[in-house]
C-alpha cells in the first residue's frame, strides 16, 4: 500500500499565497512614481508657457523700440531739411511787422473832435457854441493885433462849410459866407482855437449877379489851417 505525503504541498500552497503582497507593493510605487512625472510634466509645460508669453512680451516691446528709432531718425532728417535761418527770419518780419502797425495805430488821428470844435464855432454863443481858446495864444494874438479879438456876439449862420480835405496835419477847408466881416471872424475863431495853429488868408470870390442887392451876393472862399490838437 503506497502512502503520499501532502505536507509538502501545503507549504507550497503557503509560498503561493504569500506573493500577490509582494505585487501590491510594486504596483503602489509605480502608481507614486507616474504622479510625480505627472507634476513634473505639468511643471515643465507651465514653464514653457510661461517662457513663450515672455518671449512674445519681449518681441512685442523691442518692435515698439525699433519704431520708435525710426520715428527719431525720421524727425531728425525733417529737422535738417526745415530751413531754421528762413524761419527765424519770417518770425523777425512778423514782429516788425506787428511794431509798425502798432505804431501806425499809435499815430492814427481822428478827425472827429476837430470837427466838433468847427461846428462849435459856427453855433451861437446862446445854443452853447464858442471856441475852445487857447488862452496864452489869443492874448499874444490881441497883444500883437487888436482886431484878432473874438466878436462874441457874432452870428454865424452869416457862414457855412461846403468842404474838408485832410492831408497830413493840414486842413484844407472851403465854404460860403454872406460876406468878408463873416469869413474874417470864421479866421479869427480858428487861430484863436487850441486845436488848431497857423492859418492861411482865405482866397474869396464874391459870387451872384452883380445887379442884384449886396445882400443877395456872397463869397465862396478857400483857406487852410494847421492841426495842432486831434484829440
Amino acid at each position: 500500500m503506497i502512502r503520499i505525503n501532502l505536507a509538502p504541498t501545503k507549504k507550497k500552497k503557503r509560498s503561493r499565497s504569500a506573493a500577490p503582497s509582494g505585487d501590491s507593493a510594486g504596483s503602489s510605487a509605480s502608481a507614486a512614481q507616474a504622479w510625480m512625472l505627472g507634476m513634473l510634466m505639468g511643471w515643465i509645460a507651465v514653464g514653457g508657457v510661461c517662457y513663450w508669453l515672455q518671449t512674445i512680451e519681449e518681441e512685442a516691446a523691442d518692435k515698439q523700440r525699433r519704431i520708435a528709432v525710426a520715428k527719431n531718425k525720421e524727425a531728425d532728417k525733417i529737422k535738417k531739411e526745415i530751413d531754421e535761418e528762413g524761419l527765424k527770419k519770417r518770425e523777425e518780419q512778423v514782429m516788425q511787422m506787428e511794431l509798425a502797425e502798432k505804431k501806425l495805430n499809435a499815430k492814427r488821428r481822428t478827425p472827429v473832435f476837430v470837427m466838433y470844435e468847427m461846428s462849435s464855432m459856427l453855433t451861437d454863443a446862446a445854443a452853447g457854441g464858442g471856441v475852445d481858446k487857447d488862452e496864452e495864444k489869443y492874448r499874444a494874438g490881441i497883444a500883437a493885433d487888436p482886431q484878432s479879438a473874438i466878436n462874441e456876439k457874432w452870428d454865424p449862420t452869416g457862414l457855412w462849410i461846403d468842404s474838408v480835405e485832410q492831408n497830413g496835419p493840414t486842413l484844407s477847408i472851403a465854404g460860403q459866407a454872406r460876406d468878408a466881416a463873416d469869413l474874417s471872424e470864421f479866421t479869427r475863431r480858428l487861430r484863436a482855437s487850441a486845436r488848431f495853429g497857423e492859418s492861411s488868408s482865405p482866397d474869396f470870390e464874391r459870387e451872384g449877379n452883380a445887379d442884384n442887392t449886396d445882400e443877395a451876393r456872397y463869397l465862396t472862399w478857400k483857406l487852410n489851417v494847421q492841426v495842432r490838437r486831434w484829440n
